[in-house]
């Protein structure tokens, strides 16, 4: 009970230092106290003055977390002036698009990444194939995200697969070494010289092998593709959480990027912790 208790306490310092942060960060940009509504020539004496009262009270951060944390506990998360709208219902409606975009990127680059890494553990001499496969990754990890989303638009790919071809030669170079370090264990050697099949030989000695290192490099491969998703959502036009969050930096909305902020660090904390729950319990059957 004390353990599950000192981990929940470290998620929430967690985030609530990822929105501090992301919130002081917006503050101190240029132009945060810029509010583009104020060039509105109809508006007058009193909207002006109502609207740099506003941007005052948002300036005071400490003042403005505390509010925004009562609110939290209610289950208000704000308002955001730019789109209009309560925050809540913003990421509500945003979060499905994001989260189909992620299984299908996450999905498509560990297909590809182990497809392209397994044969190098399994055949260790292929010195062609080893290095062909690694210039290519090398080279699209060379590649920005927002040039290989812009690529993409223009190849008319969905935006699932930009981010499965952004993920895979990651989760490749990492499960690459992790596979071939399996396939040189001396079991794996004796298994094979006893006639055992390769595909027994990958699921009984190779994959338990690496699976602890697998399930970290899993959440860590969350969290990439967390951060790879805001420029390939925001480039192909992809309705989702990226976008929205590409378009609140934009805005300086404050609100609202503090929301999302918090969200992503939830997620890559959450699967980090899972990460680690289930590598300790696979370690604890070797």
């Amino acid at each position: 009970m004390r353990r599950t208790i000192r981990h929940l306490s470290r998620i929430a310092a967690l985030i609530a230092m990822a929105g501090l942060a992301s919130a002081i960060l917006v503050r101190h940009s240029p132009g945060a106290l810029v509010d583009e509504r104020e060039l509105n020539q109809r508006l007058g004496a009193d909207s002006l003055a109502a609207l740099r009262a506003q941007k005052e009270r948002n300036a005071n951060l400490g003042a403005g977390f505390v509010a925004y944390l009562k609110g939290l506990a209610h289950g208000d998360l704000g308002y955001s002036d730019a789109n209009n709208a309560p925050i809540g219902k913003l990421i509500a409606d945003r979060a499905p698009e994001t989260l189909r975009e992620l299984g299908r990127g996450l999905g498509g680059g560990w297909l590809i990444g182990l497809a392209l890494a397994i044969p190098i553990g399994r055949f260790g001499r292929a010195w062609v194939y080893d290095a062909a496969a690694s210039a290519s990754a090398g080279l699209l990890l060379s590649l920005p995200t927002a040039l290989v989303a812009y690529l993409g638009v223009m190849a008319g790919a969905a935006s699932g697969l930009v981010l499965a071809i952004v993920m895979a030669p990651r989760i490749f170079y990492f499960a690459r070494n992790l596979l071939a370090q399996a396939y040189g264990a001396h079991h794996v050697e004796m298994a094979r010289a006893r006639g055992i099949r390769e595909r027994s030989i990958f699921w009984a000695h190779v994959l338990p092998d690496a699976a602890p290192q697998l399930l970290a490099l899993a959440a860590s491969s969350v969290s990439m593709a967390i951060g790879a998703a805001i420029p390939i959502e925001s480039i192909c036009g992809s309705p989702g959480l990226g976008r929205l969050a590409w378009q609140a930096a934009m805005a300086r909305d404050l609100p609202l990027l503090v929301n999302l902020t918090m969200l992503a660090t939830l997620a890559a904390t959450l699967a980090m912790m899972f990460s680690d729950a289930l590598a300790g319990r696979e370690t604890g059957r070797l």
